[in-house]
């Protein structure tokens, strides 16, 4: 069997003595699709933000590609994810001052690509999810789709 890609094992997570996961174990191999779902308040976005290592649970592991995401520290989990994760919130979260090129290009900026390069590849981004025209538009005048679009976009562009 293929090793997963991202795997958790045992994650418990309490907020002040609130629990919010209990013994949560998951693995996701390359390529597959996962839609984690459940009733408001159920954990969901608390096991992404575990998953994600934004937030560091009270008990269990996570790992991407066989590296302990906790062991890393703050630091190593935020290079991490700006390297090998693209994560798109419920609200889009981008800059409000960014155009939606800049917004987009943000992780490479991040890892160091030349602004040029990183705003080249931001527009072909946005192009190919039918959003090109917002590319010189800040994100706070964008409508709500165009913001999920973006956000998408900035995604998949590491």
């Amino acid at each position: 069997m293929t090793a997963p890609v991202l795997s958790c094992r045992g994650i418990v997570h309490d907020y002040e003595g609130t629990p919010a996961l209990r013994g949560v174990d998951l693995d996701v191999l390359e390529g597959e699709v996962v839609a984690v779902t459940g009733p408001s308040g159920s954990g969901k976005s608390t096991l992404l933000l575990c998953l994600a290592g934004i937030l560091v649970p009270t008990e269990g592991s996570v790992s991407l590609s066989g590296i302990d995401l906790h062991a890393l520290g703050e630091r190593g989990r935020a290079a991490l994810r700006r390297e090998s994760m693209g994560m798109v919130f419920q609200y889009g979260t981008l800059v409000p001052e960014l155009t939606g090129d800049e917004n987009v290009a943000l992780p490479l900026l991040l890892a160091g690509r030349p602004r040029r390069e990183a705003l080249a590849v931001a527009r072909e981004c946005l192009e190919r999810l039918g959003v090109g025209t917002v590319g010189r538009t800040t994100a706070g005048r964008m409508s709500g789709g165009e913001r999920q679009r973006v956000a998408l976009a900035r995604a998949l562009i590491a």
